[in-house]
């Protein structure tokens, strides 16, 4: 309840008992109200001239001044003033006298009007006023001293209940005060504890029932100090030591368990001696439990891995220095393998990073499982694991781990909704042979590492000597290869596609070639993985499809008949969001209609995410571009996924072509895959065709389109524009038999 709708009769309990009381303690009886209203009816029927006399007193008071104002506010105090001093002998002096009182004292305590002003005042008024009533009696001395007597009774009843206001208001003041002093000793972030030379607690704020889990200051106050932190033998000494010394002790550490676990604090203890010789000790405590826990987490954090809680790297390299080292002593042998998980940045680039973070975890998981008790296994960073194999006894032992850890990995990965094949590429070094030092065993082993990506992947390979050249060369290419980005120093060749019914050219497709300006022609199978693994194969593969798309707009626009061009879309393009967007401008930049554009995509990239695959192609074929499935045949897709790919042309793998002359079941594959497509009402085309018999045997089982050397190498701008313009067909061929 708002304390100014109370009455201050009831804040200063002043009620008519108490009023009752006080009269009678000043005698003061009907007698003496009898004589105030008859003092009263004579001092009204004349002019009030104290209240001009009394503010000319107050006048002569330089400190009072500012009260006063100006003559318009001096005449409002005047007659409220000549009100307030009728009313003293108007003769109601009950509970609605008594509240007016106490609220004009109020009023004028709140405005600075000290109590020495009232005492002045009132003494004013009867030193005005005797005299009056001196002469109104004519000095009757009986009546004088009666009327006198009551006027004195009610004036210090008058000036008692203005003593009331002062003392409450003073009284308020210390309230306010000693509330405003708890507040902030309650806000206090840190827990103050009070305690006696007894070391039993005195009082505690807020801060401190919060941090040791105390319900009410009550529960708290009375209590021995061991009672709450517990016997700390470095605490209790610590309170003891600054109660005998007097001596400040800062930062002292101690803990405590509770039922929310182990909990930390640092205090501060200072000795005080209060004003009655009591001497108290001040407690002043943090709870600093979190910061000790991030500190022993970024301890844990200098050894192990924050995702996966597998050793990070500094600690395993660190282990392998002394693995190292005994293998120097000719103890057993130690081994290391570097794990790279392969196409994990395309996992992590389309579904997101949480869920490559949760592959991750999974994938430390079954890696720990490999080892045994004395091995260890770390993450290096990215998506690299290294594992270190102790007390090998042959080179061998390490093998058998690796394919623990291929066979462990190629289980699906089930995260979320997605159902995820993962492979890995290990390479393998073993001390002292391949090292003798860490820094020469990981070097090792990342050339290994390399070698095994090279090979093919989702394999293990051992580091041999020759490996470190083919690094170092590997090193040098990359390096070349960003400069070549920047430089523009590859180029496109074109290789023709003819039509087996007329014999004409009806395509091309767009093949990278990167000139070394000092190395001369680099093979694409040495430079595309490499541009694959850098990150460069987005831009390079970007800038490939608009300049194919450029030059087939050119030819156009020489008169030469339209012809498609294919482009080859690489895993990274092909899983990228934005393949769409970037498709539909490369068209809209070049002005090349999008059914003259032919996009590859290799089968084995398709079956990787078949489902988002098929999404992926459907929304290139809205575009209106052409679709085609290279390499078909290596990667394993079933009929199934085959009808629902919405592609335009499968492409015979060279390596079926190459020999089905010799090998009766490349050709029967090769008849099959030629049924299959027409079946499912798509074109066929065979690749690698080198030799008239392989053109006849095509022909002979209505293969729709071949490319290969027997018509054409893959040739420069100059010599496909050449061609094109010579419109050369391919030559009839004798029937071959089968």
């Amino acid at each position: 309840m708002n304390s100014s709708a109370i009455p201050i009769s009831i804040l200063t309990g002043i009620d008519d008992a108490e009023i009752v009381a006080r009269k009678a303690f000043l005698e003061f009886t009907g007698a003496d109200v009898a004589l105030l209203k008859k003092l009263h009816a004579h001092l009204e029927a004349q002019r009030d001239p104290f209240s001009e006399v009394f503010y000319r007193h107050l006048q002569r008071f330089p400190q009072l001044l500012p009260l006063l104002g100006n003559a318009e506010k001096l005449e409002r105090l005047k007659h409220t003033l000549s009100v307030y001093f009728s009313q003293l002998t108007e003769g109601e002096y009950g509970a609605e006298y008594v509240e007016n009182r106490l609220r004009v004292g109020m009023v004028h305590q709140r405005v600075g009007l000290t109590h020495q002003w009232y005492i002045g005042a009132y003494r004013k008024y009867l030193h005005e006023l005797m005299p009056a009533i001196y002469h109104l009696l004519e000095g009757d001395e009986k009546k004088c001293i009666a009327t006198y007597s009551a006027l004195l009774k009610i004036v210090f009843f008058d000036m008692e209940l203005a003593l009331d206001t002062y003392f409450y208001a003073e009284h308020q003041v210390i309230v306010r005060e000693k509330r405003f002093s708890k507040q902030i000793i309650d806000d206090m972030p840190s827990g103050l504890v009070v305690m006696d030379t007894a070391l039993n607690v005195r009082m505690v704020n807020k801060a401190s029932l919060n941090m040791f889990g105390l319900d009410t200051a009550e529960t708290f106050v009375g209590q021995s100090v061991t009672q709450i932190f517990g016997t700390s033998k470095n605490l209790t000494n610590a309170l003891e030591n600054v109660l005998e010394s007097g001596e400040m002790r800062s930062g002292l550490a101690f803990e405590r368990q509770d039922m929310q676990g182990h909990k930390y604090y640092l205090a501060n203890i200072s000795r005080a001696l209060t004003e009655e010789g009591q001497t108290l000790l001040f407690f002043m405590v943090s709870d600093i439990t979190a910061y000790k826990k991030a500190e022993e987490h970024a301890q844990y954090l200098t050894q192990y891995d924050a995702l996966t809680g597998l050793s990070n790297r500094s600690t395993v390299y660190d282990r392998i220095d002394f693995a190292c080292t005994l293998s120097r002593r000719g103890e057993n042998a130690v081994a290391i393998m570097l794990i790279d998980l392969d196409r994990f940045k395309l996992i992590n680039d389309n579904l997101g990073a949480a869920l490559g973070d949760e592959l991750l975890k999974q994938t430390a998981a079954r890696l720990s499982n490999c080892l045994r008790v004395s091995d260890t296994v770390g993450r290096t960073g990215g998506n690299e694991f290294v594992m270190l194999l102790l007390s090998m006894s042959a080179a061998a032992d390490a093998a058998i781990v690796a394919r623990k850890v291929l066979e462990a990995l190629a289980a699906p990965f089930r995260i979320a909704e997605h159902q995820l094949h993962l492979t890995a590429s290990i390479g393998i070094a073993v001390a002292p042979g391949d090292g003798v030092t860490a820094q020469e065993l990981l070097k090792s082993a990342t050339a290994a590492l390399r070698q095994a990506k090279i090979d093919g992947r989702n394999q293990f390979c051992f580091f041999q000597a020759e490996m470190n050249q083919r690094s170092q060369r590997d090193m040098q290419l990359d390096s070349g290869l960003h400069k070549a980005a920047e430089n523009f120093e590859f180029e496109l060749h074109y290789q023709p596609k003819v039509d087996l019914r007329s014999n004409e050219i009806c395509g091309l497709e767009a093949l990278l070639r990167w000139q070394h300006p000092e190395r001369g022609t680099i093979s694409p199978a040495t430079f595309i993985p490499l541009l694959e693994d850098n990150g460069l194969i987005v831009p390079v593969g970007t800038w490939a499809l608009r300049t194919a798309c450029a030059q087939a707009k050119a030819w156009q626009s020489m008169g030469i008949k339209p012809c498609c061009v294919a482009v080859n879309l690489s895993a990274v393009q092909f899983h990228r969001q934005d393949l769409c967007q970037v498709v539909q401008q490369v068209l809209k930049e070049t002005g090349l209609e999008a059914r003259f554009l032919e996009l590859e995509i290799t089968e084995s990239i398709i079956m990787r995410d078949v489902d988002r695959a098929i999404q992926t192609l459907r929304e290139l074929k809205s575009l209106g571009v052409k679709l085609s499935v290279d390499d078909f045949g290596t990667g394993h897709s079933s009929l199934n996924y085959l009808k629902r790919f919405a592609t335009d042309v499968l492409k015979i793998d060279q390596s079926f072509i190459r020999d089905i002359m010799t090998d009766t079941d490349d050709a029967l594959i090769t008849r099959t895959i030629i049924d299959l497509a027409h079946n499912l009402r798509m074109q066929v085309i065979a690749e690698g065709v080198e030799t008239e018999a392989q053109l006849a045997f095509l022909r002979r089982n209505n293969c729709d389109e071949i490319q290969g050397y027997y018509y054409s190498k893959p040739l420069p701008v100059e010599a496909c524009t050449a061609l094109l313009k010579e419109g050369r067909k391919l030559p009839l061929t004798t029937d071959w038999p089968d």
